[in-house]
């Protein structure tokens, strides 16, 4: 057997960051792909996958669909901009369609609470930053959120200037054992 440094096996450097490239390789990919045994058991050894739940905010998200006071309010159509938001623990970072953010949540019950959001500073056209800025502001402003069984996450929220509701899809890439 062979040894480098004193790591014996493979068990002994696959990290969950490793494995989760290696499973956005094999989707991305669209050749067959090769499990290592060691990487196969690793499940074993309570590596944190994000596994399917239905009960977690924790994952990635797309908003599909914002209203303001019962009113849907258009997306920007442009190609290649998403609104995300990733929620993992106690952190939540994405982006608002020209620029990333990041800050904290807390989650009591069904009640959701934003921090307030840093984010980067790049200027893109007057309606994205504005969509963004709203969606921004409404992130902040949550109140409450649900999850139902087509992992779609709706978030409440009330700022200001209005209240209305945050729809996303999930985007997270879900274990498959």
């Amino acid at each position: 057997m062979y040894s480098l440094n004193g790591i014996d096996s493979l068990n002994q450097i696959v990290t969950p960051k490793i494995i989760r490239c290696i499973v956005m390789m094999a989707i991305a990919g669209s050749g067959a792909v090769v499990m290592l045994p060691a990487i196969a058991q690793a499940p074993s050894r309570n590596i944190s996958l994000q596994m399917a739940q239905t009960s977690s905010i924790v994952g990635n998200w797309r908003l599909v669909n914002m209203t303001a006071d019962n009113t849907p309010t258009p997306m920007v159509p442009s190609q290649g901009i998403e609104l995300t938001a990733d929620f993992a623990d106690g952190r939540v970072t994405g982006s608002g369609g020209c620029n990333r953010f990041m800050g904290g949540y807390e989650l009591d019950g069904d009640r959701l609470t934003i921090s307030p959001l840093a984010s980067t500073f790049k200027a893109c056209e007057e309606p994205i930053m504005s969509q963004e800025i709203r969606y921004l502001n409404a992130l902040q402003g949550a109140q409450r959120y649900e999850l139902d069984d087509q992992e779609q996450l709706t978030i409440v929220y009330q700022t200001e200037q209005e209240s209305g509701v945050l729809r996303f899809v999930s985007q997270t890439v879900r274990a498959l054992w």
